[in-house]
């Protein structure tokens, strides 16, 4: 295709989107080749105080040039560059345009050469009933020529209908498309939320159904798709609703060629709904994103009184509305459905999953059968608090573990080790009227057990703590000390067997290379910093050198963020070092700590790692003798792909040994208390095996 078929001009701001470079690059290289053999562009357009050029004179130059850092910018150009002479703009180009792109997919042929007439011929026979795309391109008569012209350019560059489609999607923050860009959840998200509805549908009776009732949600339908791709009968609905969101949802599914059943919603949002399945719904949702903790609570209601006892819903939305503390109506509706005993998982979220509200922490649940021969006064409710977590793909592979085994009966939850999540008994919750993670962690310290209840409990304790420990997994593992002049010395880790050697680089390098990245500690006022574990971890010097245990120390949140504006917090994978007489470091695994001047950190750069490991760098420091010199100078060896594939299941492997001793020895230190409190208040009993009430046989 010609690409002077339609004006496109381009911005300097999309200038730098499409070359992926910073604004300030763009003009420095306006300014640097003005006499150079190859100019950069001038401007074609002036437009409200901003230059346009012409967006494929631009390409060609960043290609025959070699400028910026996407090879493929001539492919790419139309989705970064405007039309001109079209009157459509905002959501209704929007619309249109992924109205043609599922006009493409159903007639199977490209659009250029058609007119508004032939256009809407075809979409009058694709879309008979006006389900998805008729009225939009309806709307944008006129222009229809030039934005089919357009739409082809869009697939060209893409090479699929679908790929363009989902590049349009990507661009709704820069085109301010606020009904979608709202709601957008990072792509971790989506993915968890597909693994948990995976995982769910496969205890269901009948083959995979998965439904959501929302106005306009199709992003978590489209992770379900991504991951049962495999899987041929895979049935997906998304609700009768007529609004613009619900419609795109439709042309969204058809343009990625997926078979779609519809749900019948009406005005309230109550739908039926037959048949086995998993019901996913997000909220906000793209047709209602603005929506307070009653409207969502109110909606979530609307799926609980109509799921059947073979369906299952997981729900994602602000945290502020599923786990933190209530006030009035949405506090009352949120306890009467705490109290239904269908709600089966509560989890809190890391913040940063909402794309336009990076400061938003989310919240999931899980809504499944109640257990009907289970008393009101011994429901639970499973819990867990993923607050300070990374959703690595272990992290999700564990919480997905847990959330399949609370569906369970209680002999299934007992039979599993739980390894985020643990069970909250429903009343407790209820009573607390707060916050309900915070409700489920504080039983398990404070809470007093009756006799009945003490010695059940004692004997669930001694069952697990009778329960083998993982197997010796590291056995087959071995890890060489490396000496103390790290520089001379190469890694050494493997499989039994097997050994390999890695390469060292001064920290100064592997900064200048954009591996790492260096933050310096923050000061922070002493008096600011508590020795208790009610806040946000602190690292310092204390901590890096082992003065003082990890997680001893915290600062208020609140007061951090208030105090010192310019404060950041550690990301997961940190490593927090000390020069001092002697090197120290450690690595910080969780993320979101505050680190005290002098200590300070090295960051790894996920996209260009160059071959360091956290847990590497931090050892090579701690290997370090005093009298080194500048840090800068420090030697840190850099793992090749086999090292660094054994060491990352090696360090799976610890992590998962970790946290079953963690369990076990919270377990223990229960029991404990549990027998001691009973023994001393004469209403338990010890026997050779077993826990029981006094005066029982």
């Amino acid at each position: 295709m010609n690409v002077n078929d339609g004006p496109l001009l381009i911005s300097l701001p999309d200038i730098a989107l499409l070359a992926r470079v910073k604004r300030p690059v763009v003009s420095m290289w306006k300014s640097r080749t003005k006499k150079s053999a190859s100019p950069f562009p001038q401007p074609r357009r002036h437009v409200r105080g901003q230059d346009l050029f012409d967006a494929y004179e631009v390409a060609r130059w960043l290609a025959d040039t070699g400028h910026g850092n996407n090879k493929e910018a001539l492919e790419d150009v139309a989705s970064f560059a405007v039309m001109t002479g079209i009157s459509a703009g905002g959501e209704l180009l929007f619309n249109a345009l992924t109205s043609l792109l599922a006009l493409r997919v159903l007639t199977g042929g490209q659009l250029t050469g058609l007119d508004s007439t032939d256009l809407l011929d075809a979409a009058d026979s694709q879309d008979p009933d006006n389900l998805l795309l008729y009225r939009e391109l309806e709307q944008v008569e006129p222009d229809l020529g030039a934005l089919a012209r357009y739409t082809d350019l869009l697939v060209d560059g893409a090479y699929h209908p679908a790929a363009a489609f989902e590049k349009l999607m990507a661009d709704r923050f820069r085109t301010r498309l606020q009904r979608h860009a709202g709601v957008a959840l990072a792509e971790q998200a989506t993915d968890m939320v597909a693994a948990i509805a995976a995982e769910l549908a496969a205890g269901l009776p009948e083959g995979p159904v998965f439904a959501d009732p929302t106005s306009g949600g199709s992003d978590l339908l489209m992770a379900v798709a991504r991951r049962l791709s495999d899987t041929g009968d895979v049935v997906l609905m998304t609700g009768s609703n007529d609004d613009d969101a619900a419609r795109f949802a439709r042309r969204r599914l058809a343009v990625h060629g997926i078979h779609r059943e519809q749900l019948d919603v009406d005005s309230t949002g109550e739908f039926t709904l037959s048949r086995p399945a998993v019901i996913l719904a997000q909220y906000p949702a793209p047709g209602t994103p603005v929506m307070g903790p009653l409207q969502i609570l109110s909606a979530v209601d609307h799926i609980h009184l109509q799921i059947r006892e073979d369906q299952r819903a997981v729900i994602v939305a602000p945290a502020a509305a599923l786990t933190d503390q209530l006030r009035g109506d949405a506090e009352n509706v949120r306890s009467d459905l705490l109290r239904s005993g269908r709600l089966r998982a509560v989890v809190k979220l890391p913040q940063g999953l909402l794309l336009s509200k990076s400061r938003q922490a989310l919240a999931l649940w899980v809504l499944g059968p109640a257990h009907r021969s289970v008393e009101d006064t011994a429901k639970w409710t499973m819990v867990a608090d993923l607050g300070s977590a990374h959703l690595s793909p272990d992290v999700v592979q564990d919480l997905v573990g847990d959330i399949s085994a609370s569906m369970g009966t209680l002999a299934q939850i007992r039979a599993h080790s739980f390894r985020y999540a643990h069970l909250s008994l429903t009343r407790v919750l209820l009573a607390s009227r707060g916050s309900l993670v915070a409700a489920a962690a504080a039983p398990s310290r404070h809470q007093k057990l009756g006799g009945p209840e003490a010695a059940l409990r004692a004997d669930d304790l001694l069952e697990l703590l009778n329960t083998p420990a993982l197997p010796g997994v590291l056995d087959r593992y071995s890890v060489e000390a490396p000496p103390n002049n790290v520089s001379a010395g190469p890694l050494t880790i493997g499989q039994q067997g097997q050994r390999s050697g890695a390469a060292s680089s001064p920290i100064q390098d592997l900064l200048d290379g954009k591996h790492l990245t260096y933050r310096a500690g923050h000061r922070i006022d002493p008096a600011h910093v508590d020795n208790d574990d009610g806040g946000t971890r602190v690292f310092g010097p204390e901590e890096v050198t082992g003065v003082v245990p990890l997680g001893s120390r915290s600062i208020n949140l609140i007061l951090f963020t208030q105090t010192y504006p310019a404060g950041q917090v550690t990301e997961p994978g940190d490593v927090v070092f000390c020069t001092g007489t002697r090197p120290a470091a450690v690595v910080d695994t969780e993320g979101s700590a505050v680190v005290l001047y002098p200590a300070r950190i090295l960051r790894i750069n996920s996209q260009r790692p160059g071959g360091l490991q956290p847990q590497v760098l931090a050892a090579d420091i701690k290997a370090l003798p005093s009298g080194r010199g500048s840090w800068k100078r420090w030697s840190a060896r850099r793992l090749g792909e086999p090292e660094r594939e054994t060491l990352t299941q090696a360090l799976g492997e610890l992590t998962r040994q970790r946290d079953a001793a963690r369990t076990r020895l919270e377990q223990l230190e229960e029991l404990t208390t549990l027998v001691l409190d009973g023994v001393a208040g004469g209403s338990l009993a010890l026997t050779d095996t077993s826990v029981v009430m006094e005066g029982t046989p």
